[in-house]
């Protein structure tokens, strides 16, 4: 049984599976405490206790991949390049044995999920080009409703699709405006 609290990573027994990705709600502390006891073999975080912050024991890591949200609201130029390389890096991950995510069943494939991570964001970059052909200039909410299923319209969508609007434009393939403080983008 995995438990992501603050007080504890992995409880009990000896674990040498990977932490990816974990709720904000994990210690920077104890991911440390875990990795270096052995608990943990390995994580791939993308949020971090005290952001932008990041605990200096982690960036020293062999076993740490650190990795940035795929969210619009970043000081980072282009959050989605940056994640995309990051998955690259999961090749270094391949004999690990055993992946315990924060969202779903533990699975086996660390590298193959990072292939099927990939291909889903390059689906999503060209759902936006479709809909931009069908849009013409469009603000992030009207390319977010294309993205997401109703349900999950809001802030995290829109940042992510905002994100992905950025990667775009940054690569050439989009034309922002801002208007009265609402961005809309023209795809290419």
């Amino acid at each position: 049984e995995a438990a992501h609290h603050r007080e504890h990573v992995v409880p009990g027994a000896r674990l040498r599976g990977v932490l990816l990705l974990p709720a904000r709600d994990v210690a920077d502390q104890a991911v440390v405490d875990a990795l270096e006891s052995g608990h943990l073999g390995g994580a791939a975080l993308d949020v971090f206790e005290n952001e932008p912050k990041i605990h200096p024991d982690l960036v020293k890591m062999d076993n740490v991949v650190l990795t940035p949200h795929i969210g619009g609201v970043s000081e980072l130029e282009d959050p989605l390049a940056m994640f995309m390389d990051s998955l690259d890096r999961m090749e270094e991950f391949a004999a690990v044995s055993l992946v315990l995510p924060a969202h779903g069943h533990p699975f086996t494939d660390l590298v193959g999920r990072a292939d099927d991570i990939r291909r889903h964001h390059g689906e999503r970059l060209d759902v936006i080009r479709e809909a931009g052909s069908e849009l013409g200039r469009a603000t992030v909410d009207a390319f977010m409703q294309r993205l997401f299923s109703e349900r999950s319209w809001g802030y995290m969508a829109a940042s992510e699709t905002y994100a992905h609007l950025e990667h775009l434009r940054l690569t050439g393939g989009a034309d922002r405006s801002d208007e009265g403080g609402v961005s809309s983008f023209l795809i290419s």
